[in-house]
């Protein structure tokens, strides 16, 4: 259940920082403030999320090597190639 917090005595410079965060995120002062409570507080990623996380991106990245390599062999055939 969402609960209310306000804060009181924000220190000048972390309430600029806080400030120029929300603006640079279009972020209300709010949702920049919960959003840095939630990336601080939130448990971070165990080992075998990151192995999983890494594989997924490394495939991806195979992907799209051997869609340019076809690319480049069609080009290099006179063919046309469509993406």
């Amino acid at each position: 259940m969402p609960a209310a917090l306000t804060l009181n005595n924000i220190p000048d410079n972390i309430l600029e920082r806080l400030q120029q965060a929300a603006l640079l995120n279009h972020r209300t002062l709010e949702e920049e403030a919960l959003d840095c409570l939630r990336k601080s507080l939130m448990p971070i990623a165990t080992t075998e999320e990151l192995i999983n996380r890494t594989q997924q991106l490394r495939q991806q990245f195979v992907c799209e090597a051997d869609r340019l390599a076809d690319v480049v062999r069609r080009l290099e055939e006179g063919k046309p190639c469509l993406l």
